[in-house]
């Protein structure tokens, strides 16, 4: 029985805040003419209260996963001024044969993008989901209250254990 209280306020998901892209993400995507690092920009929803953010950062082609890079180092959207757009396309628009320098083509389920550079595909990217840092925060706060629950609650079971049987004894402590 110890622990029920702090086990449930620690599991997994427990006040978990996720952001995400929104629907659709308006994603922009520019070029670096210093480095091969492209700078990605969309509009980010958190799902408790519903604001949209535009959300910046580098993603180093050289170095990149394909996999959801969870949460990024997020840069000023200004890190976008005097970079050069490079295009999005839906799917349906774009012909990878006339494609000149650096292309990127929408994909909504889940949502990123597929980079082409001509007709060569540099790789496909999903935009970020995570859970902010919140949900830790609160944890820590409500252990103290959950870890006091719990020891009231072994007291109370101690004391029911021991009151049953002061009562079985006709008001004596003998516990045969």
């Amino acid at each position: 029985m110890a622990g029920c209280v702090t086990s449930a306020l620690w599991e997994e998901g427990r006040f978990a805040r996720f952001h995400e892209p929104a629907a659709p993400p308006n994603l922009r995507l520019f070029e670096s003419t210093h480095n091969q690092d492209i700078l990605v920009q969309y509009d980010e929803w958190l799902d408790v209260n519903e604001k949209l953010k535009t959300r910046t950062y580098w993603l180093g082609l050289d170095h990149a996963s394909s996999n959801n890079p969870h949460k990024p180092a997020f840069v000023s959207a200004r890190a976008a001024s005097g970079l050069s757009p490079i295009y999005t396309y839906e799917a349906s628009g774009f012909n990878s044969q006339t494609n000149v320098g650096l292309a990127a083509v929408i994909s909504w389920n889940p949502p990123g993008f597929t980079l082409y550079s001509g007709e060569k595909v540099l790789g496909s990217y999903l935009l970020p989901v995570y859970e902010d840092s919140s949900a830790t925060k609160k944890k820590i706060l409500l252990t103290p209250l959950a870890v006091t629950a719990d020891a009231g609650i072994v007291a109370g079971y101690l004391f029911l254990i021991y009151a049953q049987a002061f009562a079985n004894g006709n008001g004596s402590w003998n516990l045969h």
